[in-house]
């Protein structure tokens, strides 16, 4: 078992390496996750990150296996995997969850907080911690609401039904629904697209956005002043400026 991380022109891939039980994820290898994502935060090299699962799966959520053995030290344990959420939904660049087959508790809202998530038409989506008599973590209880409203995030969250690809994308969930011989090229595509844009601009747009809920149009008006005062500084927004008015 493992987290695996490959990276190449720009694009870093982190795979979630344990097929065997689904890629359920072991304290381990949420520790491992969460070392793994502050690293390529920091990386300037790195223009995206890609989250997917090894064998045809993307992740079976947290392993329950020890869940009973230290309850004193579960809060610690739960706020491992609570980093590794909140590290891709504010990563400086962009994050793209590629799904194929389950995406299950943890592991679903570990895709959901990505930027994209880009579902093979064979791809379910489980929020299902009642099932094991346990309530929402992992965001589940911030992602869902924004995601698909309060009313199916409820019906989600008590019935812990799967949910198909082609519902999510319906609901508004994930971004794009492709057939799974497909997956491959429709994710270079877009992270072609995504890592030739200029990353400053990127990551100010991002953070503007994630702000969104928590903030006012009066204050949001005022926050993108200041980013774009501080955008228009990069050699890289100058040099694509200058660019644009020689076409013209």
């Amino acid at each position: 078992m493992s987290v695996d991380r490959e990276v190449r022109d720009g694009v870093a891939t982190i795979t979630l390496n344990r097929p065997d039980k689904l890629n359920a994820m072991t304290d381990a290898m949420w520790s491992t996750l969460d070392v793994t994502l502050a690293e390529l935060s920091a990386d300037p090299e790195v223009r995206v990150v890609v989250l997917t699962g090894a064998g045809g799966v993307f992740c079976g959520g947290s392993d329950v296996g020890g869940l009973l053995d230290d309850l004193g030290g579960l809060p610690d344990r739960i706020r491992v995997s609570n980093r590794c959420v909140l590290a891709v939904h504010e990563a400086p660049v962009p994050t793209v969850a590629v799904v194929d087959g389950i995406a299950a508790g943890s592991g679903a809202n570990l895709a959901l907080a990505c930027d994209f998530v880009i579902a093979s038409d064979r791809s379910r989506f489980l929020q299902l911690f009642i099932r094991r008599g346990l309530s929402l973590d992992s965001g589940a209880s911030w992602l869902l609401p924004r995601l698909v409203g309060g009313r199916r995030a409820r019906q989600l969250a008590f019935l812990g039904d799967s949910l198909d690809a082609a519902t999510a994308l319906e609901w508004g969930m994930i971004n794009a629904v492709v057939p799974q011989d497909r997956l491959p090229a429709e994710v270079a595509a877009l992270t072609d697209r995504l890592r030739g844009l200029a990353p400053r601009a990127l990551a100010g747009t991002k953070s503007l956005l994630n702000d969104a809920w928590e903030t006012d149009l009066a204050a949001a008006l005022e926050a993108e002043i200041v980013n774009q005062v501080d955008v228009i500084s990069a050699p890289e927004a100058q040099a694509m400026i200058a660019a644009f008015l020689r076409k013209q």
